[in-house]
């Protein structure tokens, strides 16, 4: 217990005592003014419990605060109207002892009730108008019993100046309900604050105490009801504690603890946001200088292809037509049998021209990965290597590797042509090997090796020279969301693997 929690207790034992101490002068001096300010107080905290259970009903996780609050509006309210009809007041007229003490035993029956029906409120919603119109009605019907109709039973005999024994078994049958309603609350107390718990099983302890003390008196003026009333401004006091200060002030103090809790965690998010913000930053900057890299790269290549095809109408297809050309020419100067020679020697020329432009065509737009799909494209581009370049391929491919799309098909056939180029060029080697097959997570698998010169891949691809065209070659297989793997090694031979995830449907 902290300083200030021991001096805050300290000073409501002893603002208790001063109060008491009033009360006690004020029934010295009249128990009327002592009965009316007991009774007032409980008619001011039921008020209070009901205001506050109201306009907080909105925010409150169940219903219990508000059941509570609007069954002590209508518990003061009987308790009013037993102050102003009690023996001695005159303010109802001279109505004697019975209509107070029947009122008194309404007033804590529907406080017992109240209570006892609480813990049900956390499982369900309640319709705050149609419980205010049913305890009014019950209200009204006990006010009307009592005063109009006269069927109440009557609680205190008149003549005889004791209690009658209606009254004193009610007041047995309110302990009962009391105490189930302590014993069930005991049972929710998993859904109930500690604090909240303590004082109301410790008020409807206070409150069983003073019930019994009720059943002793004969006198209403006398020492026992005066016990029982001040039992009474401790059980509500207690009330007052459970309801207010632990029922809605804690909560709003426990909102403001998660408010300033849930204000370091945003500060916390925004400095870690504000980091991945600096760390996206740079990772755009790096991806776009990758891309920039590669749009050259892809531009380099696109040169070297039209390079390429010009070497390949220059050096091959004009040549091949020139010579052509010049065969026809003699041929329309010489006799018939040379002529024919002379032509024939220009048709086997004019049919290698079409056969340089027909793969020269292939290379360009690969339509026979459209017409036979990819693993026969792989299959032809193999015998192509070998007639043109003298590359011997041997190609291994699973029926099952081929993508749907023919935009996929035909860049992956052009990844595979440029990486046997390679080969063809630097790996100073006759052989190579293409094997295409589905991963165990059903991702696509193009490994193309050769046991040529090798190179090492970190002088390749981390410092940036594009001798061999892999650095094009891995960004073009990240755009597509794959990864290309090199082993290789300076004397050891050549694998590059392409790795292309399963495309989810």
């Amino acid at each position: 217990m902290t300083r200030s929690t021991t001096w805050g207790l300290a000073g409501r034992v002893v603002l208790a005592g001063v109060l008491f101490a009033g009360l006690y002068v004020a029934r010295l001096h009249s128990y009327l003014l002592f009965h009316s300010l007991v009774e007032l107080f409980a008619v001011v905290v039921a008020v209070a419990l009901f205001m506050l259970a109201w306009n907080s009903r909105h925010i409150a996780g169940d219903d219990f605060l508000l059941w509570v609050g609007i069954g002590y509006l209508f518990v003061g309210t009987l308790d009013l109207v037993h102050t102003l009809a009690y023996s001695g007041m005159g303010a109802l007229g001279d109505l004697g002892v019975n209509p107070a003490t029947q009122l008194w035993v309404a007033s804590r029956s529907m406080e017992a009730l109240t209570l006892l029906l609480a813990p049900l409120m956390f499982n369900r919603r309640l319709h705050a108008p149609a419980t205010i119109a049913g305890f009014g009605a019950v209200t009204a019907l006990v006010l009307l019993s009592v005063f109009a109709w006269g069927t109440f039973p009557d609680a205190y005999d008149e003549a005889a100046r004791h209690l009658t024994l209606f009254k004193v078994m009610a007041e047995y049958v309110i302990v009962a309900l009391l105490v189930v309603a302590c014993g069930w609350m005991l049972a929710w107390r998993e859904r109930m604050n500690p604090s909240m718990l303590n004082l109301l099983v410790g008020a409807i302890a206070i409150t069983i105490i003073a019930e019994m003390n009720f059943t002793l008196y004969t006198d209403p003026y006398g020492p026992a009801n005066m016990i029982g009333h001040f039992l009474k401004v401790v059980s509500f006091y207690l009330i007052y504690r459970a309801v207010v200060v632990i029922g809605l002030r804690e909560p709003y103090e426990s909102l403001f603890r998660d408010l300033k809790q849930r204000e370091a965690e945003l500060q916390q998010s925004q400095e870690q946001l504000s980091a991945l913000n600096e760390s996206l930053e740079a990772r755009v900057i790096e991806r776009t200088e990758q891309l920039r890299e590669l749009a050259r790269e892809l531009a380099e290549t696109e040169n070297r292809e039209r390079e390429k095809m010009a070497t390949i109408l220059h050096d091959e297809i004009q040549q091949a037509l020139a010579a052509a050309r010049m065969h026809m020419q003699l041929a329309s100067r010489k006799d018939p049998p040379e002529a024919a020679e002379l032509l024939e020697k220009a048709d086997d020329i004019l049919q290698e021209a079409i056969e340089i432009a027909r793969c020269l065509a292939v290379e360009v737009s690969p339509q026979v990965v459209r017409e036979r799909g990819l693993i026969d494209a792989l299959k032809w581009l193999g015998e192509h290597m070998r007639e043109r370049h003298g590359l011997s391929v041997e190609v291994v491919a699973s029926e099952d590797v081929c993508a749907d799309d023919h935009e996929l098909n035909a860049m992956l056939f052009g990844i595979v042509r440029e990486l046997l180029f390679n080969t063809v060029k630097h790996a100073r080697v006759g052989e190579a090997k293409v094997h295409a097959r589905c991963g165990p997570a059903g991702e696509m698998l193009i490994s193309v090796s050769d046991a040529g010169s090798g190179f090492d891949p970190d002088a390749i691809v981390d410092k940036g020279s594009k001798v061999f065209g892999l650095a094009s070659v891995c960004g073009r297989m990240e755009i597509l969301g794959g990864e290309c793997n090199i082993d290789s090694a300076p004397g050891e031979g050549t694998r590059i693997e392409l790795v292309l995830p399963a495309v989810e449907d």
